[in-house]
């Protein structure tokens, strides 16, 4: 198959849940770059966390951080109007705990020890992780929910995500809103391919070709599943489920470029 773009969510999907880049992951990475097809992370992750991985993976220089809050470019940063500053998103989270309870723990609460056993990440890593601009992240058990999520729906202006480890409220975008935006940054020939894990990816999976999920240790998270009853599955988890599936993408077409060591 001819391949354009590889859309990407990073946590859990492309990174193992301790953050890490497995070697399989990274050389699969390898071959796209080798094809000279850009891989786009689009995470909730922060502008200085996705600047660290667009450096790494060397794929590109595209990529989409806090949820939509901002696409990044080599020529600059562009931020869509329904972007809700920090500020104004932790008074509305504040109101929230007060309507629902003190178990909705927001990012910043955490000590770091508590956020590098939820993240795997450590040093200045977390300094990067903790530097948001426009997406609070927060903490909610599973009971909470639906109480969370009805309450959100009736604030205008913002809304809520569920990633795979955290909630998220932020302004009114979506990872997927960037999708046509890189497409036409790139202007290849070929099919859009994209991969993910959590409910928050499903604005982008949606305006690929080839949606692709990523299961965690149990399967694929439910409400994903079923959002997307056709799209790929991944036969592994994190990074070596990316890596198998795109191979067997690529594979589909000769692309005469072996896959590259890691």
């Amino acid at each position: 198959m001819e391949v354009s773009i590889v859309f990407t969510d990073l946590d859990r999907t492309l990174l193992e849940p301790d953050g890490r880049l497995d070697q399989e992951a990274a050389g699969a990475v390898a071959r796209l770059r080798a094809l000279r097809v850009p891989v786009v992370p689009l995470t909730s992750k922060t502008e200085l966390e996705l600047r660290e991985w667009l450096y790494l993976l060397d794929a590109g220089g595209v990529g989409v951080f806090e949820n939509g809050a901002g696409l990044l470019t080599p020529g600059g940063v562009e931020m869509p109007p329904g972007a809700v500053p920090l500020a104004r998103l932790a008074e509305i989270f504040e109101a929230l705990r007060q309507l629902i309870g003190p178990d909705l723990v927001p990012l910043g609460d955490l000590t770091d020890e508590e956020l590098t056993q939820r993240t795997g990440l450590s040093g200045e890593s977390l300094r990067q992780a903790r530097a948001r601009a426009w997406d609070f992240p927060f903490l909610a058990p599973d009971e909470a929910g639906t109480a969370v999520t009805t309450a959100v729906g009736d604030i205008p202006g913002v809304r809520l995500l569920k990633g795979g480890s955290f909630w998220h409220l932020c302004g009114r975008h979506d990872k997927g809103d960037s999708v046509p935006l890189v497409a036409a940054l790139f202007a290849r020939p070929g099919r859009t391919v994209g991969l993910g894990d959590a409910p928050n990816d499903a604005g982008f999976l949606g305006l690929v070709d080839v949606p692709v999920l990523i299961p965690g240790p149990v399967g694929v998270e439910a409400r994903l599943g079923g959002a997307f009853p056709k799209a790929r599955i991944a036969p592994r988890p994190y990074g070596r489920g990316w890596a198998a599936a795109v191979h067997a993408i690529l594979d589909e077409a000769p692309d005469r470029a072996a896959p590259e060591e890691a």
